[in-house]
């Protein structure tokens, strides 16, 4: 994982605080593409990183096994492997929940949030234009990060954030293609324009399209990292499938 990053700077802190600042660092690390599929996560391992006691660290990787977002093995923890079922499933819920997410954060904008949006599409922009997938990577997050910030409902918010956590490592790996890196920023500056003219309908509708190109991307990488034939691109699959891009849907029905 990352470099050495104190969590508790204070050596009386409550074990649960300890627990909740491991298990947001974890999840971070997971985000931003510091564990893939083969890393192994060890309580122990994680404890000396950051300098805590080992029990608040192994309760916060049972938190995240308990939410399916790892597995545990006879040392340590990986990244849950979703089959494809898992994956349609996952984004059928989510275009449930997150277009009217979008929807709502239109309704309850700020100016704040609006330039936190304007500034990761500028940075995603400056990002493409040099190739540096890390920093798209970053700028992808840091977008949607300003959007969701917006939306008035927790509830809703978490139940978004653990759905999405659990194709991340997919996810991370379709943003490092050059040509899903073009729609996805395509799609993030549509919806930019639909939060600039406070127009919600537009909103919803520019992040239901977004989800379902992400989904035709998820399904092509999934194959490739979790295993059977693959002989194309990301990209690749973009071109393959240009015609049908409007209508793709996760799940049949």
């Amino acid at each position: 994982m990352a470099t050495k990053t104190p969590v508790d700077s204070a050596s009386q802190e409550p074990k649960q605080n300890i627990r909740e600042r491991v298990y947001h660092y974890v999840r971070n690390q997971i985000r931003k593409g510091e564990v893939s599929f083969e890393h192994k996560l060890v309580d122990h391992e994680i404890a000396a990183l950051l300098g805590v006691s080992r029990m608040p660290v192994r309760e916060a990787l049972l938190q995240m096994k308990s939410e399916g977002l790892l597995e545990g093995t006879a040392r340590g923890f990986i990244l849950r492997r979703f089959t494809p079922t898992d994956i349609a499933n996952i984004f059928e819920t989510r275009l449930l929940l997150e277009p009217t997410a979008a929807s709502e954060a239109c309704r309850h904008t700020t100016l704040e949030g609006l330039g936190r949006m304007r500034s990761a599409i500028s940075a995603a922009e400056q990002a493409y234009a040099s190739d540096d997938a890390a920093r798209f990577i970053e700028a992808s997050e840091a977008f949607r990060t300003a959007w969701i910030g917006m939306v008035p409902n927790p509830h809703l918010v978490q139940t978004i954030d653990r759905l999405r956590d659990h194709v991340e490592a997919v996810r991370l790996a379709t943003l490092r293609d050059r040509e899903v890196q073009k729609a996805a920023l395509e799609n993030n500056r549509a919806i930019l324009e639909a939060f600039m003219h406070a127009d919600a309908e537009a909103a919803k509708v520019k992040t239901t399209a977004s989800l379902r190109l992400a989904a035709t991307f998820y399904y092509t990488t999934q194959e490739a990292i979790i295993g059977g034939s693959f002989d194309e691109t990301p990209g690749q699959a973009l071109s393959r499938t240009s015609a049908a891009r409007k209508d793709a849907r996760p799940v049949k029905g």
